[in-house]
């Protein structure tokens, strides 16, 4: 009897199932890995491997997809969850089927558990669109986070604390996003529990300790930010992938705008009569609507760009559009920055930090904090600035010309210096 249930043992084994084959003459083969409760390895000869519920009813072999993939690229310990899960769901039936159920036709029961993809949606569709909470990014980082390590079709039922741990150790080299995907997986559960679309109590991310975060000060200088500004005013005037990067990263210089209130700008949010950028309330990471005055910089960067738009018969709604993404605009930039930056020498210079030049350099021109913080549509619920909540426009935008003036400055000098233009490598 010993010896049978080492046999067993050692057929449930995520070694053991790694190793299982297809026949070459056959198209599907089935491996009992645990008889007693009728829980099979189904093998395609591609080498797809599944669990399935298989026995013999009235004379005839049936199966019951459990949806459980054996996924030759996970690591051990989310194998071994996918394989107890199936080991439950194999035990549940045979237990049903033992008082004389007939399991075979009560299929979709199996398929009802919900999965972490059908948690985030109802997530995204019940709270962040209702709420009004950046719902596209979100989605966007879930995709990232979640999506790409192949988590999305797991159980969110089964979905376990050490699942958690195991996402955040794998994000360890950038704790920022380890620690933000944590926090999305946190809010997911919470709500999915707090709605009972979940049938659990337990949040699986709790408990999970985030990673000490370093502050980032990164600025331009302004010797920077001629040479980048000058780097990219070489790009011809046509519309291609550098003159949408080139467009890119001087309207986040000089407006301050999040990345992703960017990419999704809309022309119908221009007012072209005023030249005011009204950006929405939904796109805010704030909740609240702000208004841009737009300088001459920012209105021949636009009017341009939809002239050249229109002449490419590129022109939608969106003023960075894309017909490679579900969204209709650009999700990122991509390679072309890391291109630019690798170019121009600037490796440790992310995107946001263009947004923090522009603060820092408003600072610099003498800008009160309460002018940088309404410009840049700071929130800081420590500090209580009420005195300025109806700080002129107008004064922002002479802010920002003044800091813009000595970055255009120094572009100009660079331009008199004889040098490799920083976007060869994207030109070429």
């Amino acid at each position: 009897m010993t010896g049978k249930k080492e046999s067993i043992t050692k057929k449930f084994t995520v070694k053991h199932i790694r190793s299982l084959t297809c026949p070459t003459h056959m198209k599907q083969f089935y491996a009992a890995v645990l008889p007693d409760v009728h829980l099979y390895v189904s093998i395609g000869r591609g080498g797809t491997k599944s669990f399935i519920y298989r026995c013999k009813q009235d004379g005839n072999w049936r199966t019951i997809d459990l949806d459980c993939k054996f996924d030759e690229s996970l690591p051990d310990t989310l194998i071994r969850s996918a394989m107890i899960e199936a080991q439950t769901r194999a035990s549940e039936l045979t237990a049903r089927r033992n008082k004389g159920e007939n399991v075979f036709e009560q299929v979709k029961v199996v398929k009802t558990l919900p999965t972490l993809q059908e948690l985030f949606d109802h997530y995204k569709s019940e709270h962040l669109e209702k709420k009004g909470k950046r719902a596209q990014e979100n989605e966007n980082n879930f995709k990232r986070w979640f999506v790409k390590r192949k988590l999305n079709s797991r159980r969110a039922t089964d979905f376990s604390h050490a699942d958690a741990s195991w996402l955040h150790k794998q994000m360890a080299k950038t704790p920022g996003s380890a620690n933000r995907a944590v926090q999305l997986g946190r809010a997911m559960f919470n709500h999915g529990i707090k709605t009972r679309f979940l049938n659990r109590t337990d949040n699986p991310f709790s408990g999970v300790s985030l990673y000490p975060e370093n502050q980032r000060h990164r600025v331009l200088s302004d010797d920077e930010a001629g040479r980048l500004i000058q780097a990219i005013s070489e790009v011809p005037a046509k519309h291609c992938q550098e003159r949408t990067l080139a467009d890119l990263i001087l309207l986040w210089m000089l407006t301050g705008v999040r990345k992703t209130v960017m990419l999704r700008m809309e022309w119908a949010e221009i007012d072209e009569n005023d030249w005011v950028w009204k950006i929405p309330a939904a796109k805010m990471k704030g909740g609240k609507m702000q208004e841009i005055l737009l300088g001459p910089a920012e209105i021949e960067i636009l009017s341009q760009r939809k002239e050249l738009l229109r002449e490419a018969d590129k022109f939608t709604e969106f003023v960075f559009p894309s017909d490679k993404s579900a969204s209709g605009h650009m999700e990122d930039p991509g390679n072309a920055w890391e291109t630019l930056r690798t170019n121009l020498g600037l490796h440790d210079l992310w995107i946001h930090d263009l947004r923090r030049s522009l603060a820092s350099a408003m600072a610099n021109t003498g800008a009160s904090v309460a002018i940088v913080k309404q410009a840049l549509a700071h929130t800081d619920e420590r500090t209580t600035m009420k005195a300025y909540i109806r700080t002129n426009r107008q004064a922002q935008l002479e802010a920002r010309q003044k800091a813009q003036q000595g970055w255009f400055g120094a572009a100009k000098k660079a331009s008199e210096k004889p040098n490799v233009t920083a976007l060869d490598g994207l030109l070429g």
